[in-house]
């Protein structure tokens, strides 16, 4: 049984995370906020690079999307702002599934 590409599950502050396993690598994360950009019209708002972490923050359609790479755990998406409207996210993770169907 093979992994689908995107696993979807809550952290511990029960927001939703969206987890590429597509492309779980440094790169991924370039290649993922490039697809929101040029799909989603989304902007950088913040950036943050470490030496295992990253965490963006995009803008889209109004929605912040952060976009987070951990090196133990690789590349996913989530709301932070503490709204649990999940609409934008969901319709970028169906766009996912089908483009990688």
């Amino acid at each position: 049984m093979s992994m689908p590409p995107v696993l979807k599950g809550r952290n511990d502050k029960g927001e939703v995370e969206y987890h590429l396993e597509f492309d779980p690598a440094w790169d991924g994360f370039d290649s993922f906020v490039e697809y929101l950009q040029i799909y989603w019209e989304a902007e950088v708002s913040e950036s943050n690079d470490d030496i295992y972490m990253r965490r963006w923050v995009l803008r889209s359609h109004g929605v912040p999307i952060t976009v987070r790479h951990d090196g133990q755990i690789g590349n996913y998406f989530l709301r932070e702002d503490g709204v649990f409207d999940q609409g934008l996210l969901e319709k970028i993770e169906q766009d996912l599934l089908r483009r990688m169907g």
